[in-house]
């Protein structure tokens, strides 16, 4: 059983990440950021979902914890698109930017936290001392990105009023 979760988080994860890259290549808005971003999404939620059957099914951890994070982020993501098409209210599209580019964030920090685990530590404390600095860092650079690099690509979609 635990071999069946753990196939099914590892294709999600991969799977999110060769969509997440796609949807950069793609113009923003078009019927191909659609689908790829609802294959991201899709296999986000196959990661985290998964995720529960990973770690000590029955009894909570963090990592359940960042699990029902990317499940409430991914649907806020969505749910934004779903309020944008209902009130063409430009300030959904920001929402839904943000929502998505965190739960990339998120999948980056996961891999982290597993590469690190191939490395020897003297004791668990060590371990999670190496995760919180390398995730310090990790956070300012994906925030300052998210925040200021990769919005300037889509700030113009977030103000612009909508079609008459």
């Amino acid at each position: 059983m635990h071999e069946t979760f753990a196939a099914f988080h590892i294709a999600g994860a991969l799977s999110a990440y060769a969509t997440a890259f796609l949807i950069f290549t793609q113009q923003v808005g078009s019927r191909r950021h659609r689908l790829v971003g609802i294959g991201y999404a899709l296999a986000m939620l196959t990661t985290a979902l998964s995720g529960f059957g990973l770690y000590n099914w029955g009894h909570p951890s963090i990592f359940h914890i960042f699990s029902v994070i990317t499940v409430l982020t991914i649907s806020r993501g969505w749910y934004a698109i779903y309020q944008y098409r209902a009130t063409g209210e430009r300030g959904h599209l920001a929402n839904h930017y943000f929502n998505m580019a965190y739960s990339f964030m998120g999948l980056n920090l996961a891999a982290i936290a597993q590469a690190l685990r191939f490395f020897s530590y003297d004791s668990v404390l060590h371990y999670l001392a190496a995760i919180g600095v390398i995730y310090f860092f990790a956070i300012m650079l994906a925030n300052r990105l998210i925040q200021q690099v990769f919005f300037q690509r889509f700030a113009h979609w977030f103000a612009a009023k909508p079609a008459e």
